[in-house]
């Protein structure tokens, strides 16, 4: 019964040197086919952001001393607030004034994920995309806060984004019957994509490539049963060997 061939790192690493121009090949094409991939099948997303203030009720901007009591009471509200925005409610209002198609499941028409959209796709999606694509987040030791969203579209992230923090104010108001929030500033249309990242994306494919071309020469080296040195010969048989005979090139046998 064969023994398996016993792994040499030094044997390893130099075939892992001679092959290199495999590594390097496999690194590349993974790289090479991330990128591309990313760029042709995933959609890029763009986030517009609205900022709000978050005050005392029935005061201007607030006093000038802020206490870090405030300020955690205030963050608190925050973290009322953002569940308040993802309410059907809001949603439902949202949806109505800016022209989005809310539907309780996916019927395909995502306006997220692989391919490219049309821009009637664009204006669908359930509730669960519309919850996963609003991002509140708070402005550190600060009373702002910013309401944004994200989109395939940027001017449809721009519009949903004012209108979300519009509908969150009135909610607010009417709901919780305060009038501690407005709006700073309106958002900007987006110029740049928040996702994909492309070249991480090509970097985590040059990576696995790499990694790829790695495990295929040592199952080469693992797998091969032939004779290239007297190391190989001594390991074989058990025995050492004595000498070899050289070969003369040129001559006629």
């Amino acid at each position: 019964m064969e023994t398996a061939k016993e792994i040499d790192l030094k044997e390893i690493f130099k075939i892992l040197v001679k092959k290199w121009w495999m590594i390097l090949l496999l690194t590349v094409a993974g790289f090479v086919m991330a990128y591309s991939f990313t760029a042709v099948f995933i959609t890029p997303t763009y986030e517009a952001k609205t900022v709000l203030y978050i005050g005392q009720e029935n005061t201007g901007l607030g006093s000038i001393g802020i206490s870090l009591g405030q300020l955690q009471a205030d963050s608190q509200l925050i973290i009322d607030y953002k569940q308040l925005a993802l309410t059907r409610l809001v949603i439902n209002e949202v949806a109505k004034n800016t022209g989005l198609k809310i539907s309780e499941d996916s019927t395909g028409n995502s306006s997220f994920g692989l391919g490219k959209k049309s821009s009637e796709d664009a204006m669908n999606m359930t509730y669960k995309e519309f919850q996963d694509n609003t991002v509140i987040e708070t402005v550190a030791d600060s009373r702002l806060f910013t309401v944004g969203f994200i989109h395939s579209d940027p001017q449809i992230s721009k519009i949903v984004s004012d209108e979300l923090a519009k509908q969150l104010t009135l909610a607010v108001s009417e709901i919780v019957g305060v009038e501690n929030i407005r709006i700073l500033d309106q958002a900007v249309v987006p110029q740049k994509p928040v996702a994909p990242n492309k070249l991480q994306n090509a970097l985590v494919g040059g990576l696995l490539g790499f990694i790829l071309a790695i495990i295929i020469i040592i199952m080469m080296f693992l797998l091969s049963d032939t004779v290239n040195d007297e190391e190989d010969i001594e390991n074989l048989i058990g025995v050492s060997v004595l000498g070899d005979i050289p070969e003369f090139k040129g001559e006629a046998r």
